[in-house]
């Protein structure tokens, strides 16, 4: 992103907007697979343990993730299979909760990638959840307080795409 822009940005979301009052945004906005996969890459922490990640999104609100960790080719690649299992509600509870369907192996996949500390902060595994906290993947780039305007959040999934439905808005009277 342009500096420039990311000031005058970070300037009006400091200020609440107040050149933008009365807005209102709607937006369904589809995220391919290759745009997803350069995402997640780019908010993996460095150096991560991980040597190999892919996510493949499929209708239904599902993922295939495939993962290999460590450098060694001793250590093969596993298969995720992750459904979404609960929406953000905004503004109380910004997280996304995944639900991994997939069992053997996979029951590994947890402690492995905690111990590893191969996750970004914001987002955590517990058993077979996965937590997305998304007001602290925002902190990251000094966006969380921009979730004071999300009204509604909805992420779901198509074949090959991520699609994320946001309403937003900047009220008269925004809450502090």
């Amino acid at each position: 992103m342009d500096e420039r822009f990311e000031r005058l940005f970070l300037r009006q979301l400091a200020s609440g907007f107040e050149d933008l009052r009365g807005a209102e945004v709607s937006v369904t906005l589809p995220v391919s697979e290759r745009l997803l996969n350069e995402l997640v890459s780019e908010a993996m922490p460095r150096p991560a343990p991980v040597r190999e990640l892919h996510v493949r999104p499929q209708a239904g609100d599902r993922f295939a993730v495939r993962v290999r960790i460590g450098s060694s080719p001793l250590f093969p690649a596993f298969n995720v299979s992750l459904s979404i299992e609960r929406q953000p509600e905004l503004p109380g509870s910004p997280v996304l909760v995944l639900r991994m369907d997939t069992s053997g192996l996979l029951s590994l996949a947890g402690p492995v990638l905690r111990f590893l500390d191969a996750l970004p902060p914001g987002i955590r595994v517990e058993h077979d959840r996965i937590y997305v906290d998304l007001s602290t993947l925002l902190e990251a780039r000094r966006l969380s307080a921009s979730l004071a305007y999300v009204e509604q959040l909805q992420v779901h999934t198509i074949d090959g795409a991520v699609v994320v439905s946001i309403r937003a808005a900047v009220r008269r009277q925004q809450p502090c």
